[in-house]
């Protein structure tokens, strides 16, 4: 595969260890795609930037220290691409665990650096690479402050080089930080146009910013002196490098670059592979400007001097790659590092031909002709009309007889060529401009109509099921065994719909003031400023419903809500609500415990454990004789897999990429909180709005009366299908341990949410006890959608949280 490659390049102690490298080296290349090291080493990238697959992390780390000690002795020059492969963690207790006879030890092994990387950074192409320039011998001598370096220095070989770095596509608040950090504390400099600009020390050669247009980045930064040498890392044997020092104090390097050396060998032509390598010992944590003198600084920690014989440390904290732009079609194609291509309005755009390249793709699709689930659909917002399948779905109410005689035919609320989904976009609109100032329910009342007329959901053989044309999104089983209570099984008919707000409502008003409009029967008992308020019918404001709007919807990462099978077992262990559920499942017990967001559920444990209720749960009779695993009878099992059957499934809510930047704080918070199997996210990503997380677990069930007195009438109870958070094994953050939603399908592949929490929170649930004991209110309205409805609402922009082309193919 490359001429450049030979375990022979790598100083080996023994003949063993050059016959084991030799090996080690055939293998990869013969597992990897045939003469196409871009795509063998954007196979490694793609594993290296996905935290769901860190267990196979090792073995790549380990092929990249073949690949990187069988590599040829290089020198750069000009300007590469730069690809980041891996960061690893410094492992501060390597010793010990090489006593132990391990390679890292286990603090070392959680990689919190690399998976901090790919829950932010890790494919925005904020680093695009560097450049490596000329520089002169005086430049040299003064940036290191010692005049014995200069015994290394040589014209053809030494460099002073520079950083690449770009904005990344459609940034979060994490990512839009990145650049104007780097930029502050790197002293970065917009991109040099001409040979004229002063960059650092380094002499600008027409001929290389002529192959920077080939690299998309607008600043530049993060200087470093280059020259070829012997590897810092005791496990390269003293093999010769291209070395990359950050350290020397009078480059400025701010941490943690004051610990940086890069180092480079080749293994391709134009393809060269570097590892990341830190000190752990004797280094500084930067510069502190002196108040006295802002010239003058002071230098926090061991200025690093390049002496020899200094113990540093050094140890390997990853791989990148630097490619060079003479092949960047071969770099950014899709079997490569898409993610790096230029974008229109950028360097490279236009002199790579991407620009005519969409023009083409343009004409294509304007034919009609790309292939899509729903072909020929360029604008989503009322393109639709053109197409008969999707104009009656869209158009199309599913609704039964109401409880409520007035509520009448709900079909009239929406006008002539307006989607339902664009009807209720255009009523959530008007209930926020009526209760911005008056937060009460009659501003709801078009939207109680609506879910008073909608269709249940049913549960048939454990899965979830609408009325629709397909009566679901999709059906998938997963791929990775998951563990429950020590028995591991894959996710079965896994389903999942988007999510939308509509508009929030304070429920807890409607406790306190049951009758907003009562006038207090003898106002002289009350002082005169509250009398006045009261008797005046003075309403607060829809708080909620304002910083939704406004704030809330771009920050929380709610996308939705999945289902999938629950068997029998699990279901008995989530409903069972015992008074021994410590001695039942001390695991489980011991997790509500330990995650103190949980501590509503836990408490339920206690007091069922105090005897608090006399009556004993709905399901008591079916879990007397003991657990699933421990003494249930044959027929209780019966009756569970039964409700499984017909009853029930297992619910997640699902959670966008914007969960990631908080990951670390929702595996603490959220006891339940997990990444999606694989397969269940691939099916995610093919569609409109990925997800990227599962949490807040509830127990869906159907055919239920709704808890809510407003959705009941003359005519009987309405019934809705229900999402269960209150069981005291099913934990989750508080305040989800309060909650019941409520759910009715009103178009196909639409459904339409009550949020319902209790607001009685003295009062520990029961399931045999009387929903009115827990005074459930209405705190506002939510959407779950097919794709179909997905690609329409993002097009229309009803509840997004960041700019959406009015015009997409599905």
């Amino acid at each position: 595969m490359s001429d450049y490659l030979s375990a022979a390049n790598f100083p080996s102690s023994s003949p063993a260890q050059a016959d084991g490298l030799a090996l080690a080296l055939e293998t990869l290349l013969r597992e990897g795609p045939a003469d196409d090291m871009y795509a063998l080493l954007a196979g490694y990238q793609r594993i290296l930037a996905d935290n769901r697959q860190r267990r196979r992390w090792p073995g790549l780390h380990a092929r990249l220290q073949t690949l990187f000690q069988c590599g040829s002795e290089a020198v750069l020059d000009g300007p590469m691409i730069g690809v980041t492969l891996s960061i690893r963690d410094t492992d501060w207790f390597r010793k010990a665990a090489g006593l132990a006879g391990h390679d890292r030890s286990l603090l070392a092994s959680v990689e919190l650096m690399a998976t901090a990387w790919n829950m932010t950074f890790a494919d925005t192409g904020l680093w695009m690479g560097k450049t490596f320039e000329p520089v002169a011998r005086e430049v040299v001598a003064d940036r290191t402050g010692d005049q014995d370096i200069m015994a290394l220095y040589d014209p053809e070989s030494t460099r002073i080089g520079r950083n690449f770095f770009r904005e990344p596509p459609d940034p979060d608040l994490v990512q839009g930080l990145g650049l104007p950090y780097l930029t502050r504390f790197w002293h970065l400099r917009p991109r040099p146009t001409s040979t004229d600009a002063e960059m650092f020390g380094g002499r600008l050669l027409a001929g290389n910013l002529e192959k920077e247009k080939s690299i998309p980045y607008s600043m530049t930064g993060g200087i470093f002196l280059a020259n070829p040498g012997t590897s810092v890392v005791p496990e390269m044997n003293g093999r010769r490098v291209y070395q990359l020092n950050y350290r020397w104090p009078r480059l400025h390097p701010a941490f943690p670059v004051t610990l940086l050396i890069d180092e480079l060998v080749r293994i391709d032509e134009g393809i060269y592979l570097g590892q990341l390598v830190f000190a752990s010992r004797h280094f500084s944590l930067g510069e502190l400007p002196l108040a006295t003198d802002p010239e003058k600084s002071l230098v926090l920690g061991e200025p690093y001097t390049g002496e020899g014989g200094v113990d540093y440390g050094y140890q390997n904290n990853g791989y990148f790659l630097m490619l060079d732009p003479a092949f960047a079609r071969q770099v950014y194609a899709d079997t490569a590092f898409p993610q790096l291509r230029p974008r229109p309005g950028e360097s490279g755009y236009h002199e790579l031909g991407y620009d005519r390249q969409e023009e083409g793709r343009l004409k294509k699709d304007s034919a009609g002709s790309r292939p899509g689930k729903w072909p020929g659909i360029r604008d989503w917002v009322q393109g639709w009309q053109d197409n008969d399948a999707l104009c009656a779905k869209f158009t199309t109410f599913l609704r039964e007889e109401s409880p409520r005689q007035e509520d009448g035919d709900v079909r009239g609320l929406r006008q002539e060529n307006e989607s339902i989904l664009q009807m209720l976009q255009r009523i959530s609109r008007r209930v926020s401009a009526s209760s911005a100032h008056d937060d009460r329910l009659r501003h709801f009342e078009k939207f109680n109509r609506l879910f008073r007329s909608g269709i249940a959901p049913r549960v048939e053989n454990g899965l979830f099921q609408g009325h629709g044309s397909r009566g679901y999104n999709c059906r998938v089983d997963g791929s990775e065994p998951r563990d429950w209570y020590g028995v591991a099984d894959v996710a079965r008919g896994f389903d999942f719909y988007h999510g939308a707000n509509l508009n929030l409502h304070l429920g807890f008003t409607d406790t306190w003031c049951p009758d907003p409009e009562r006038r207090p029967a003898d106002p002289l008992l009350f002082p005169a400023t509250l009398g006045s308020m009261l008797t005046e019918n003075v309403h607060l404001p829809n708080l909620l419903d304002i910083v939704w709007h406004s704030i809330g919807k771009y920050i929380f990462p709610w996308a939705g809500k999945s289902f999938e099978r629950i068997s029998g077992r699990k279901l008995s262990m989530l409903l069972d609500e015992s008074d021994d559920l410590a001695r039942r499942y001390p695991a489980r017990v011991a997790e509500l415990r330990r995650h103190l967001a949980s501590l509503p559920h836990y408490a339920l444990v206690e007091k069922a454990a105090a005897h608090y209720w006399s009556q004993p749960g709905l399901y008591a009779d079916h879990l007397a004789d003991g657990p699933w695993d421990d003494g249930m009878a044959a027929a209780d099992r019966e009756f569970w897999q039964e409700e499984a059957r017909n009853r029930w499934v297992d619910g997640c809510n699902i959670e966008d990429r914007r969960i990631l930047v908080a990951d670390a704080l929702f595996r603490i918070i959220d006891m339940n909180y997990r990444t999606p199997d694989p397969a269940l996210q691939a099916i995610s990503e093919a569609g409109p709005s990925p997800f990227a997380r599962q949490g807040y677990i509830f127990l869906g069930t159907s055919d239920r009366d709704s808890i809510l007195p407003m959705n009941s009438g003359d005519k009987g109870k309405k019934k809705v299908f229900q999402f269960h958070y209150r069981y005291p094994l099913v934990g989750g953050p508080a305040p989800i341990g309060f909650c019941v939603d409520e759910l009715v399908e009103i178009a196909d592949g639409l459904f339409l949410g009550q949020l319902i929490y209790a607001t009685a929170l003295d009062v520990g649930f029961r399931s045999s006890l009387d929903p009115a004991e827990y005074r459930y209110q209405l705190f506002g309205y939510f959407l779950l959608m097919d794709d179909a409805w997905e690609y329409h609402r993002r097009a229309i922009g009803l509840d997004v949280w960041q700019h959406e082309a009015s015009t997409g193919q599905g």
